[in-house]
């Protein structure tokens, strides 16, 4: 059995299908992918930055009791992109990491985000006003580094504004070592977008799991045209500066 090292992991974001794409690489029989999906290793709340190397690789093994010396190591855990002080933990554990970006079109991202935590009972207040309240919010938890704290639950609009999280990335990950995908090619170009990530991870292909659904969960609450106009409006900047940094053609 080799060594244990954990060498990719998708990063984020957040409702942008990492779910899916986890389980598509998990029944490759090249990876060991953690069971558990989302480990929250690096962004724990008790992270101790005084361990060793070795103490920080024993404790992160537990969370891959399936692994038997298979060629890649991974895990998904899409705060690691949005919370700033993620990437350079990470890097001190494996500076030839692998991050993989699934980048999910921010309007839809919050819509999506805000109805999963009504429907884990976090959150009380109607879409407008939620969004409305939300600097205060994050403002207010700035420090507040636990799982129920609103800067996990309540960045609805934060965590879709991309670039800044990516430059984060990027100061300390060169570019060949980061893969970013649109969430919509991953559902609608599905098979060639599992290739590139193949390539990227160096993996052999061939090996093609069944389509799923990106995206689930209950039923879709109702947005009004005037509120996704403003969302759009308050979104094009960012999405202005993350098509420069990736040398998109083209947006969402």
């Amino acid at each position: 059995m080799g060594d244990f090292l954990v060498n990719f992991a998708i990063v984020g974001t957040q409702k942008g299908g990492t779910t899916a794409l986890a389980k598509f690489l998990a029944q490759h029989p090249e990876v060991c992918f953690a069971p558990g999906k989302e480990v929250h290793f690096f962004d724990a709340p008790d992270y101790c930055e005084s361990r060793s190397w070795a103490q920080l690789n024993q404790e992160y093994q537990q969370a891959f009791s399936n692994f038997r010396g298979q060629k890649l190591v991974g895990e998904a855990t899409p705060a690691y992109m949005y919370l700033p002080w993620v990437a350079q933990r990470i890097y001190n554990y494996n500076p030839e990491m692998k991050l993989i970006f699934l980048l999910r079109e921010p309007v839809e991202r919050a819509v999506s985000h805000y109805q999963m935590e009504l429907e884990r009972q976090a959150e009380w207040l109607p879409l407008r006003w939620a969004l409305a309240v939300e600097p205060v919010r994050l403002w207010r938890d700035r420090h507040n580094y636990q799982f129920n704290s609103s800067l996990r639950c309540h960045s609805y609009l934060d965590r879709g504004c991309y670039a800044r999280q990516i430059l984060q990335m990027m100061r300390y990950f060169p570019r060949e070592q980061m893969l970013f995908l649109k969430t919509s090619e991953l559902w609608h170009q599905h098979q060639a977008t599992l290739q590139r990530v193949y390539n990227f991870l160096g993996l052999t292909a061939g090996h093609w799991p069944a389509q799923e659904l990106v995206f689930s969960g209950g039923r879709a609450i109702v947005v009004s045209q005037r509120l996704r106009d403003r969302l759009t409006a308050h979104f094009q900047q960012a999405n202005q500066l993350l098509q420069a940094i990736l040398n998109w053609s083209e947006g969402f």
